[in-house]
C-alpha cells in the first residue's frame, strides 16, 4: 500500500508518545511506502530527517505553526492544540501527493492533526481514512486541569481548551471521514463505543508495543533508580511526577539508603528538571542510546499521578527486564498487575517503601520481572502488534475498494 501517515510531533527519537508512532512506522514500512508529514517543534528535530527516510519514502517535516496571530484567529474557531498544527501548506502537500502516487490510506496519529486532511477527505474517492487514538484526548486534557503542580489560570485554561476540544472530536468522528479508528487500550475503545457517535467506522484496541531488545537480565545492584521519559513543558504528567517523587519521596528512601542514586532522563528537560541536579540525582537530557540509558539501573519508577492512555516507558522497562515501581496510572490500560507484574503504590510512604526494598532485596522481587517479560512477549512485542495494524489497514483498504 502507499500510505500518507500524519503526525503532530517528529517520531524520532522514540521517547514517550513518539514510540508507538514510530514503530507502527518502522513495522509497516516493511511492506509499504511510507509518505511522512511531521510537525516539528524546534530546528533541531529536523535533523532527524535521515532516520526518518529509513523508513519513509519522502518526508516532510513542518513547524508549528509560528504566526502567533494566525493561530490565534483560528483558535476562534478551532480548538489552540489544533489550530497550531492546522497549515494550508500541509493540505497543499497532502493533495499534491495524492494527485502524483497511488495513495491507498491516510493514516492520522491524533485528532489534532485530522484538520489538515478534513476538506480532502469529503472530496477524495478510493482512498480510505483512519486515525490512531493514543488517548481519549478531551478527557485526558481534562486531566490536566487538575494537576496541582501548574498555576490556576493554566488549570482553567486546560478545563476550557478541553470543552472545545470535546465539541471538535464529537464533530470530527461524527462526520463519517474515517473507515477505521485504533486504540491503544480497550478501556479507550469502550468509551468511545459508549460515549461518541463514530458514524460506521471500524474500531479495534491495537496496544501500544515495545522492541524486545533480546537482552538479559543485568543485575547491578548498584541502588540506582531511573526515570525516563519526555521531560518538556508538554509533557505535564511526567513532570508532575518527577516532582512530586524529588520532593515528597526521595528524602524519605535517602534516610532508608543514603547511598541511593536517581538518574532522570528524557528528552528537553526545562530548567526546573536541570536544576534538581545533586549528588544523589543525575540528570541525562536527550540521549541516544536507549539501552546505554536503561543499563544504569535494576529499578524504573513511574510515579505517574495523572494522565491517560498507555505508557510506552512503562513496555520499555519491562522489555529492558527490570523492575518497575509504578502507581495505578503507570499501569492503566494495559494488562499488568501490582505485585505479579510490578510494585504498585500510590502514595507517598508506600512508594518510598517499595523503592527501599527493591534496592535492599531485589532477589525477593525477580519474579515480577519474569512475570513482566512474559506477559509483554505474549502481549505488547512491536512484530506482532505491526502485523495486526497491517491487517487491519489491508481489512479498510478492501472494504473501501
Amino acid at each position: 500500500m502507499n500510505i500518507i501517515w500524519l503526525t503532530p510531533e517528529v517520531p524520532y527519537p522514540p521517547i514517550g508518545g513518539r514510540n508507538g508512532v514510530y514503530n507502527r512506522i518502522v513495522q509497516l514500512s516493511k511492506n509499504n511506502q511510507i509518505f511522512l508529514i511531521s510537525i516539528a517543534y524546534n530546528k533541531e528535530e529536523k535533523i532527524f530527517t535521515e532516520e526518518m527516510e529509513k523508513y519513509c519514502k519522502k518526508v516532510y517535516f513542518y513547524d508549528r505553526s509560528k504566526n502567533k496571530i494566525g493561530t490565534l484567529v483560528k483558535s476562534v474557531f478551532l480548538p489552540y492544540s489544533v489550530a497550531s498544527r492546522y497549515r494550508k501548506d500541509i493540505c497543499t502537500q497532502i493533495k499534491e501527493i495524492i494527485n502524483s502516487e497511488n495513495i491507498d490510506a491516510v493514516i492520522v496519529d491524533f485528532p489534532n492533526m485530522a484538520k489538515n486532511i478534513i476538506e480532502l477527505a469529503k472530496s477524495s474517492r478510493g482512498i480510505v481514512y483512519t486515525i490512531n487514538e493514543h488517548n481519549v484526548e478531551y478527557v485526558r486534557m481534562r486531566g490536566m486541569a487538575k494537576v496541582s503542580n501548574i498555576s490556576l489560570i493554566k488549570r482553567i485554561a486546560y478545563y476550557l481548551e478541553s470543552l472545545r476540544l470535546e465539541i471538535y472530536e464529537r464533530n470530527l468522528y461524527k462526520s463519517g471521514i474515517f473507515s477505521g479508528i485504533s486504540f491503544f487500550s480497550e478501556e479507550d475503545k469502550v468509551f468511545f463505543e459508549k460515549n461518541i457517535d463514530i458514524s460506521d467506522a471500524k474500531l479495534v484496541t491495537i496496544p501500544l508495543g515495545a522492541n524486545d531488545y533480546g537482552v538479559r537480565p543485568l543485575k547491578l545492584n548498584n541502588k540506582t533508580l531511573l526515570f525516563v521519559g519526555r521531560l518538556d513543558h508538554i509533557a505535564i504528567p511526567n513532570i508532575e511526577a518527577i516532582v512530586w517523587f524529588v520532593h515528597k519521596i526521595w528524602p524519605i528512601i535517602l534516610e532508608s539508603v543514603p547511598e541511593a542514586k536517581l538518574v532522570i532522563a528524557g528528552a528537553n528537560p526545562d530548567d526546573d528538571i536541570m536544576n534538581m541536579s545533586s549528588e544523589s540525582i543525575s540528570i541525562i537530557p536527550n540521549f541516544s542510546d536507549m539501552k546505554e540509558i536503561y543499563d544504569m539501573a535494576d529499578c524504573v519508577i513511574l510515579p505517574l499521578l495523572s494522565g491517560g492512555g498507555v505508557k510506552g516507558k512503562l513496555l520499555e522497562a519491562v522489555a529492558f527486564r527490570k523492575h518497575i515501581v509504578t502507581t495505578n496510572h503507570g499501569i492503566e490500560g494495559t494488562e499488568f498487575e501490582g505485585n505479579k507484574h510490578v510494585s504498585l503504590a500510590n502514595d507517598e510512604e508506600s512508594f518510598a517503601k517499595s523503592c527501599i526494598d527493591i534496592l535492599l532485596r531485589s532477589k525477593e522481587f525477580e519474579k515480577r520481572e519474569v512475570n513482566a517479560y512474559e506477559l509483554f512477549k505474549e502481549k505488547y512485542d512491536w512484530k506482532a502488534i505491526g502485523i495486526d495494524y497491517q491487517s487491519f489497514l489491508r481489512s479498510l483498504v478492501g472494504r473501501d475498494k
